[in-house]
């Protein structure tokens, strides 16, 4: 449970520095939004998901705790100028098993990431305007 609450913790350290790394300084970048954004969170082996933490409408971000179950979703419509959408989805299974993530936009995946092991974690981010 140690190694899942270091990862937990280095995971949402990841979230952020993506977060603050990404912000423009241009102001005149609307990045094409508003864009209709859907997270999706899947595990298998019977895993369930503990935490998840997304970018909002307005571009922060949300955290949600104690999430349960092996699969998860939402959608939201993000605001133009987000300079990055993203999602870190964690997880545990004793027997192992494994977890993705994904951002679809507008109804198609434009970014997926998968992890596995014991302590679950996985985390993808999209760039409007890069595809």
């Amino acid at each position: 449970m140690e190694k899942f609450k270091k990862l937990l913790a280095l995971s949402f350290c990841l979230v952020v520095l993506t977060a603050l790394f990404s912000c423009s300084k241009d102001d005149d970048n609307n990045n094409g939004g508003p864009y209709e954004v859907e997270f999706k969170v899947a595990t298998t082996g019977n895993a369930e998901i503990s935490t998840i933490i997304h970018t909002n409408a307005a571009g922060e971000q949300t955290a949600l705790s104690s999430v349960g179950g092996n699969s998860w979703s939402s959608k939201v419509t993000v605001k133009a100028g987000v300079p990055a959408i993203g999602i870190i989805a964690n997880g545990y299974i004793a027997t192992g098993g494994t977890i993705t993530v994904q951002i679809l936009v507008n109804g198609k995946v434009v970014s997926e990431n998968t992890g596995s092991g014991t302590a679950l974690s996985a985390s993808t981010t999209y760039t409007p305007g890069s595809n």
